[in-house]
């Protein structure tokens, strides 16, 4: 007889598989730990041993003089660190070392990678909103687009989507806001969450090193949404993108099951379902104007299409709506499909090259 252990085991794999075989973490590393964790219970301190190991090497390899190998083996380590906290709320002490792990990782890797990363915190209501920025070599003033995660995604794991971003000459920022990443031990996802986006536009379009007349902004899941209601709000949006977002995430919480059903407390609040029914485009999708790409995947049963049907059905802007029968949530099984497309949507968007 299955004990809830294995359930939710069982449960990470069928969903999650191909969210994290997309940042990151090779076939090989994945099959070994599924061989070692047996129960869901030994989820992260199992992927938190591999991703330590990850940074030991990186340390090595510093020591000895190689750079590269050391940034590359860091930020494999602070990814390995968000799938040890992936979706383990329950069990606070193991995520928040595997939280601060991952954030002390991400900065040794920062100025080894190439370009560089540049880590950043903005300031918003008592919260400091954590972030990073790179800057494509050799061109004067790219334009910027700055990335929104999800709700139990976090900056980290929008890394490889940034790197397909910064290759076609686009300057590139992820931050957590509200609820997300660091800032869940202090906050929870707003249904105005793009007011804390624009507080983070602010300090992007105010350096001297980024133009503030071509910004793009878009995100995964959630993110997707909040990129919608700033692109509602902020005249300075010149495209926008979503990948897998709701209209509304209103009525999932009674679908959820007893491995994402937690974290939602922590995320959202005392009254997830409350939360969820709150955050919404009706009255947001008709403001914004900006060129809306919107890309689902037909085996996505908690983002359906329909959603971007409804979207687009009250979009105040033109809409470019690209669906994937094979597609699961985030199109991660299709990343080396989905991200370029997406990247080069955008080049085309803010007038790259």
């Amino acid at each position: 007889m299955d004990t809830p252990g294995d359930i939710r085991l069982a449960s990470m794999y069928r969903r999650f598989t191909w969210r994290i075989l997309s940042n990151y973490v090779t076939a090989w590393e994945f099959e070994q730990l599924k061989a070692r964790i047996t129960d869901y219970e030994q989820w992260c301190a199992a992927w938190s041993e591999h991703a330590a190991a990850h940074v030991a090497r990186g340390d090595e390899a510093l020591a000895e003089g190689h750079a590269v190998t050391a940034g590359d083996a860091y930020l494999r380590g602070a990814l390995a660190y968000h799938w040890a906290s992936f979706v383990f709320t329950h069990q606070q002490g193991q995520f928040r070392a595997a939280q601060a792990a991952m954030a002390a990782a991400l900065a040794k890797a920062a100025p080894l990678v190439s370009p560089p990363m540049e880590l950043l915190t903005v300031p918003f209501e008592g919260l400091e909103l954590t972030g990073y920025l790179r800057i494509p070599d050799g061109i004067a003033r790219p334009p910027i687009v700055l990335l929104l995660p999800g709700a139990d995604s976090a900056k980290e794991e929008l890394y490889d989507l940034a790197g397909h971003i910064l290759a076609r000459g686009m300057a590139v920022a992820a931050f957590d806001g509200p609820g997300q990443g660091a800032a869940t031990f202090e906050s929870t996802l707003r249904p105005d969450q793009e007011v804390a986006v624009r507080v983070i536009l602010d300090a992007l379009t105010a350096r001297d090193d980024l133009d503030p007349t071509r910004v793009a902004v878009g995100g995964i899941s959630y993110g997707g949404l909040f990129a919608i209601r700033t692109a509602a709000v902020d005249e300075r949006v010149r495209a926008v993108f979503a990948m897998s977002s709701w209209y509304t995430p209103a009525g999932r919480f009674a679908e959820m099951d007893d491995l994402t059903r937690p974290g939602q407390y922590l995320h959202h609040g005392a009254d997830p379902a409350a939360n969820m029914a709150a955050i919404t485009l009706a009255g947001a999708a008709a403001r914004a104007s900006a060129p809306l790409l919107q890309v689902f995947g037909g085996n996505d049963p908690g983002t359906p299409a329909s959603h971007g049907e409804r979207i687009a059905a009250e979009y105040g802007g033109p809409v470019t709506t690209v669906v994937y029968p094979d597609g699961v949530h985030i199109l991660n099984n299709l990343s080396y499909i989905v991200r370029p497309m997406v990247a080069d949507w955008l080049a085309g968007q803010l007038k790259v090259g």
